[in-house]
């Protein structure tokens, strides 16, 4: 899932590009505040999705529980 923030900040970083080339004014203006917004988003696409790890996978297997029997009291061995 890290290719989402990574095309995120790669589409940041072409408007940026794109704004140095236009001479400053409102296009320019709109293409910077569109490169704020993908790394805005990169940034909370990156904050939301935990990062996987074989590790982290593992731990978030459900734990086996072993359920104990109750066994019937044997009447002989009250008499002993």
């Amino acid at each position: 899932m890290r290719e989402s923030s990574a095309r995120y900040r790669q589409l940041a970083q072409e408007c940026s590009e794109v704004a140095a080339t236009f001479p400053a004014g409102d296009q320019r203006d709109a293409l910077l505040q569109m490169a704020q917004v993908w790394q805005r988003l990169a940034d909370q696409y990156e904050a939301s999705t935990p990062a996987f790890s074989p590790s982290a996978a593992a731990a978030e297997q459900p734990v086996m529980q072993q359920q104990q029997q109750v066994q019937p009291k044997n009447e002989n061995e009250d008499k002993s």
